[in-house]
């Protein structure tokens, strides 16, 4: 992390929200490390390369974005100064220790990079289609990166995480759980962590993830949390016929790391930055401003009545 980029961290108040502290840094840093070479319109020349080191910077943010996020929890939320150098091999050995403060298990470790792995990439969602419409502007790569940090902060997308928890932990039993969820369904409530835009039969992401929570749940000693959850799962099939996805068991995994609530979705930041920048790069290699129509639907033509004015 830049020093002078830790200044602005530093400012950015303890009660901001993380994704917009995240917003701020990457901004931040397109002022600091800014794109080399003029963007220029491809769609004449398709497959050339429009930018000087747009994939340096793909790269460059892959690396600095977990510093970011564990800098900033750290120098507002513990005591002293964050040390955000280490000798680890892989991201998310790296971000457990900068943010922990402790070497991570090697079942964690597993177990963060497989999460990593499944929030990578994942076609048309809405934070990488607004990535790639402000690419298709010939905008800079930080700004469409910025954009869709905005988009994923929105609980129907990437904040569906957090709200999973916090559901979850309202409930001390299976029971309770069924209980409480009756309830909210009777009412009418919006149940995050279910559901999916693209697979209706079920995301087949949720089993992997599932799988670790439950063992991060025995490991950890609280199997009653994975017992909650499934508890969860199965009223939410039999009663409204969804399946879980993947933010749903991604939420008792994290805690069970003693992961931040908070930073749930910028985690699936550091992920899906791979793929956010994978698509911004190919817009750009073949690019066509991404402009959808609309179809006027409000009131029929109606009589004016010319106004003069002498």
């Amino acid at each position: 992390v830049p020093s002078v980029l830790k200044e602005i961290l530093d400012r950015i108040p303890p009660e901001a929200h993380p994704m917009t502290m995240l917003e701020i840094a990457v901004s931040y840093l397109g002022a600091i490390e800014a794109e080399q070479g003029v963007l220029k319109d491809s769609s004449q020349n398709p497959g050339q390369n429009p930018c000087q080191n747009h994939r340096e910077i793909a790269n460059r943010l892959v690396a600095v974005l977990p510093g970011i996020i564990a800098y900033w929890w750290r120098r507002h939320h513990k005591e002293g100064d964050p040390n955000v150098t280490s000798d680890a091999d892989n991201v998310a050995e790296y971000f457990l220790e900068i943010l922990l403060g402790r070497t991570p298990s090697d079942l964690h470790i597993r177990a963060m990079n497989v999460s990593l792995i499944l929030y990578a990439e994942h076609e048309f969602n809405a934070s990488t289609f607004t990535a790639r419409v402000i690419a298709s502007t010939l905008s800079d790569f930080y700004s469409a990166i910025s954009g869709a940090i905005g988009a994923l902060r929105g609980p129907l997308h990437g904040g569906a995480n957090e709200a999973a928890m916090e559901l979850i932990t309202k409930f001390d039993t299976p029971q309770n759980a069924r209980a409480g969820l009756a309830d909210m369904l009777a009412n009418k409530e919006l149940i995050m962590g279910f559901g999916h835009r693209v697979y209706k039969k079920g995301d087949p992401r949720n089993r992997i993830i599932k799988k670790w929570s439950k063992i991060l749940c025995r490991e950890g000693q609280n199997e009653s949390l994975f017992e909650i959850s499934e508890a969860i799962e199965h009223m939410m099939f039999d009663e409204k016929n969804l399946f879980p996805n993947l933010d749903f068991y991604s939420a008792s995994a994290y805690h069970m790391m003693d992961l931040p609530t908070p930073l749930f979705t910028p985690i699936f930041v550091m992920s899906r930055i791979t793929g956010w920048a994978a698509h911004i790069i190919e817009q750009r290699t073949d690019n066509r401003l991404i402009r959808p129509n609309s179809e006027y639907i409000g009131p029929a033509r109606r009589p004016f009545t010319p106004i003069r004015i002498d």
